[in-house]
């Protein structure tokens, strides 16, 4: 079964990796002579992409090898209708239209997926027991050198590090849950007499 192809600009996909979507734009119908084209603006680099038409829908397809020297980051983008018969060109443009590109898991340099929190828990762990290379040591954390930090709050740093990843890695959840079984009591407890069990009064 082919994937299901969406009528909408995706908002992140991995570098060097195929990309398919379609624009219905009611205003804007291939059919009234429009085109449709994709600039994809980054840090650094840009990207455009021209539709092309099937059943008077604009196809868009990123093939990998279109994508594949991306760098990984925000790409802000603007999707350019023209009209060369009546002479017009229309941007749909915006600050929050973003495009995430992601790095190439097939390609990318060891440790790029890792979180800000899982880098710098291996370092303290690192440190805490002795193993810090030198390529290391001037690694800051609050704008302390690792290295320079005492062990009794790498510790404490260690910790919060670990819930933050924890967290990371169960959104939605508190904490790690427990079993709690409590053993059932089968006989009646022994109170102390009562003053009606000892004067037999009041029954």
């Amino acid at each position: 079964m082919p994937p299901i192809i969406p009528d909408i600009v995706p908002d992140h996909f991995p570098a060097g990796t195929t990309v398919k979507f379609t624009r219905s734009l009611g205003d804007f119908s291939p059919a009234d002579g429009w085109t449709y084209a994709i600039f994809l603006n980054g840090l650094t680099q840009k990207f455009n992409k021209a539709a092309t038409i099937l059943n008077n829908i604009f196809q868009i397809e990123f093939l990998p090898a279109d994508t594949a020297a991306l760098n990984p980051g925000p790409f802000r983008y603007a999707e350019r209708l023209t009209n060369s018969i009546l002479g017009q060109v229309y941007d749909i443009s915006g600050d929050l239209l973003v495009i995430n590109i992601e790095p190439n898991v097939a390609s990318a340099a060891a440790g790029v997926f890792n979180t800000f929190e899982e880098r710098t828990l291996a370092i303290v762990e690192a440190a805490i027991s002795g193993r810090l290379t030198s390529d290391i040591q001037a690694y800051q954390i609050a704008g302390r050198s690792v290295s320079k930090i005492p062990i009794a709050e790498l510790r404490t740093i260690r910790g919060e590090l670990r819930a933050a990843i924890w967290r990371q890695n169960n959104p939605g959840q508190l904490g790690v849950p427990y079993r709690v079984a409590f053993e059932l009591v089968t006989e009646s407890p022994d109170y102390p007499p009562t003053w009606q069990d000892v004067t037999g009064l009041g029954r």
